[in-house]
């Protein structure tokens, strides 16, 4: 299951690297944001490539995707934050990313409590 949860988290990394990268430089961001993206996605390929080497390895999964989730939460919010501020209404990248980052979110939290469970289940076996 942990080879699994790992190739899986590869592959979102993936898709977040290749989302953010066009995001960027399609409608721009302040840089510093795009890298806090890229350590997200960094921190998945390393733990999902260790943990696909050994199972051990599931609980930097875990962090990686405990760091995931709260970039997320704070993308998702801020965003909201702005929706309901009035700013940005009318503008695609504000109004459909909100939907986008909710998804994503929600993604996110199931895949953190999946590498809790499994974080667990390998430290109860050693």
């Amino acid at each position: 299951m942990e080879r699994k949860f790992a190739i899986c988290s590869i592959v979102f990394a993936v898709l977040h690297f290749a989302g953010e990268t066009v995001w960027h430089f399609k409608f721009g961001q302040f840089l510093p944001m795009l890298i806090v993206d890229y350590i997200a996605v960094s921190l998945l390929v390393y733990g999902g490539v260790k943990t696909i080497g050994s199972e051990n390895y599931i609980g930097l999964l875990c962090g990686a995707w405990g760091f995931e989730f709260c970039l997320n939460y704070r993308t998702l919010f801020g965003r909201v934050d702005k929706l309901v501020s009035g700013v940005g209404h009318g503008n695609p990248a504000i109004d459909t990313t909100a939907y986008v980052l909710a998804v994503l979110l929600v993604g996110s939290v199931i895949m953190f409590l999946i590498s809790i469970v499994l974080t667990n289940k390998n430290a109860k076996n050693t």
